[in-house]
């Protein structure tokens, strides 16, 4: 039935320049449905900026759509590879924005203190955050809801679990992983 289906959501896991054409990336269809010539948005991290769904494909196929579950390749024209990240989505204008400030459940093998970085995807972007915790409360307490100020606005919902991990550039970039968090509100 159209008029149903959920609205198109991708997660941005890799971006790929394809010079002088724009710019492909690839990811997971999260929700919802596709199609040549959509108009979408590129949300979170970067401002937000309005594309068209040129071409997309998978395994060197062109498709005419994709349904959530596939993983794709979408041919951004006119952009370079530097105006989109990994962790960014795409989406159907108006459905989604991002936040810089939420309510979360973090859960450690040890006390994080109150400056963390976080990852909203498996192979997104790390993110500067600040937690805020509740008036009288220690910084040593691992499984507690706090307050979370983003310093870059990134794309998640009420139910986002997220990594709290420490990223490292001495010879490569290296990434321990903390712990985990889960998203219970959205603040702005």
């Amino acid at each position: 039935m159209p008029g149903t289906e959920p609205s198109f959501l991708m997660a941005v896991e890799d971006v790929f320049g394809y010079h002088p054409h724009g710019t492909f990336v690839t990811g997971e269809v999260l929700r919802g449905v596709v199609r040549v010539g959509d108009e979408l948005e590129v949300v979170g991290l970067l401002p937000t900026r309005r594309i068209m769904a040129d071409t997309f494909g998978v395994l060197r196929k062109q498709l005419t759509e994709a349904r959530a579950g596939r993983n794709i390749a979408v041919l951004i024209p006119d952009i370079n590879r530097t105006q989109v990240v990994v962790g960014q989505v795409l989406a159907t204008p108006g459905t989604v924005r991002p936040h810089s400030r939420l309510r979360a459940t973090l859960r450690a093998d040890r006390a994080l203190g109150t400056s963390l970085q976080l990852r909203f995807a498996q192979r997104s972007q790390v993110v500067e955050a600040t937690v805020h915790l509740p008036e009288g409360a220690d910084a040593s307490a691992l499984d507690r809801p706090v307050e979370i100020t983003l310093e870059r606005p990134a794309v998640f919902e009420q139910g986002t679990a997220f990594s709290v991990v420490i990223e490292t550039r001495d010879v490569g970039t290296s990434i321990r992983h903390l712990g985990t968090g889960l998203v219970t509100e959205v603040l702005d």
